[in-house]
């Protein structure tokens, strides 16, 4: 009727293994994310120093105007390129850690699932309603744990519409007020 050791065992086995799944999960996109830090650092040092000597070099006002335009845009359109790669970084972090979840969760359901199922051939008569009740509990929190994952899937398929609509226009905006002081 109860699950043994062996079971125990299985079951926590199962449980490390998804733990250092999620921990490799945000060890690498902390990797990836610290690597895409250092480059956009180190471009932008060296970009600075460069924008730094052609500033120094501006003879007059509209030549300094230029020159900032010039360097306007490029700069403009590195930030939105880091921000769709720290996106993707994320984006690709929450779906493996998301897949590890759902995977435990079934199978945990999976397990209780056959609990029950044990438990109901040596409950005692009468009590079939206890356990229709439990297997009732059962599908009822799979079907919310369904609801809320695909409400947060949508979710994050909307912040990520929402995040390329910005960047898009902000990179627009900035193209057009390049255009315009040139």
């Amino acid at each position: 009727m109860y699950p043994n050791q062996s079971q125990f065992l299985e079951m926590q086995k199962s449980n490390m293994d998804a733990i250092q799944a999620l921990g490799a999960t945000v060890f690498q996109a902390t990797e990836k994310l610290a690597q895409l830090n250092l480059a956009a650092t180190r471009s932008l040092l060296e970009e600075g120093a460069g924008a730094a000597q052609h500033l120094l070099s501006a003879k007059d006002p509209q030549d300094l105007v230029a020159i900032t335009s010039a360097l306007t845009q490029p700069g403009a359109e590195k930030f939105a390129a880091y921000s769709r790669n720290a996106y993707t970084i994320a984006s690709a972090a929450s779906a493996e850690l998301s897949k590890v979840l759902e995977a435990q969760v079934a199978e945990g359901n999976r397990k209780i699932g056959e609990w029950i199922d044990v438990a109901a051939k040596s409950a005692p008569a009468g009590s079939e309603h206890a356990i229709g009740m439990l297997k009732s509990s059962l599908s009822a929190a799979n079907t919310a744990f369904d609801a809320v994952n695909k409400a947060a899937r949508q979710a994050g398929e909307t912040a990520e519409s929402n995040i390329a609509a910005a960047v898009a226009v902000a990179t627009d905006a900035v193209k057009g007020k390049t255009k315009k002081a040139a």
